[in-house]
């Protein structure tokens, strides 16, 4: 404001407010500021997605490997007459069934598949599906959430050696081989239950050790997992 009054002292003349420029100046760094840390929370939201997805996938990967490799690793066990390992076929998806059977106290049958999960749709649709854990004819089970795909393949074996390369059950089937069985490889797909975890759709080599890859529309993580078997009563 300017001085209009004579006994006014020098300080007082000198006050002014603040102009429309500095008004607008300091409402652009304010907004400046903000900006960065909004993004900062975004940012750190979307690494905690990321992590908590990432950790949930390895978890249940482990889990579900583990549940399996235990069960196959017991098959035909104590030279059990019946198929040790066998196949269901697979679903319209191309995911792979596996029984397996062994005596411990009386039959043992253990059947894996792919099916759908027992709670509400996820954000993520490729997660609708679940893997499922069938004891002795008791009725499916879910045993892990978010598995989009599983694929197994077997080892033939001529004297306690595989005979290259692994196959599929059609292969394993056609040649009469069932009771030949020594090996197992387990390939899953888990996906995350939530969608947008990953900046752009991530590419996928499933199963692990080929070059197929796998380019889903969506934002969903994934993850493959893969491991190798032992029949024990098979081997010498």
């Amino acid at each position: 404001m300017n001085c209009f009054r004579q006994y006014l002292s020098a300080t007082t003349c000198r006050q002014r407010g603040f102009s429309m420029v500095e008004i607008l100046v300091a409402l652009l760094l304010s907004l400046i500021l903000t900006a960065g840390i909004i993004q900062l929370f975004i940012g750190s939201k979307q690494t905690y997605r990321f992590h908590d997805a990432l950790s949930r996938l390895q978890e249940n990967g482990r889990f579900a490997i583990e549940s399996m490799a235990a069960d196959i690793r017991m098959a035909g066990y104590p030279n059990n007459p019946l198929d040790a390992v066998e196949t269901n076929g697979t679903d319209v998806n191309g995911n792979d069934d596996i029984t397996v059977r062994w005596s411990d106290n009386g039959a043992q049958t253990r059947v894996y598949s792919i099916g759908l999960g027992v709670g509400p749709a996820p954000p993520c649709p490729a997660a609708a599906n679940s893997l499922r854990l069938n004891r002795n004819n008791g009725g499916n089970q879910e045993l892990i959430e978010g598995v989009q795909a599983m694929q197994i393949l077997y080892g033939v074996c001529t004297n306690g050696v595989v005979n290259p390369p692994y196959v599929n059950a059609a292969g394993v089937g056609a040649a009469a081989n069932w009771a030949n069985v020594c090996s197992v490889r387990i390939h899953l797909l888990l996906v995350s239950m939530e969608n947008n975890v990953v900046t752009q759709p991530q590419t996928v080599f499933f199963p692990a050790d080929t070059v197929n890859t796998i380019v889903p529309a969506d934002r969903c993580l994934r993850q493959a997992f893969s491991t190798t078997v032992a029949i024990r009563n098979r081997i010498p």
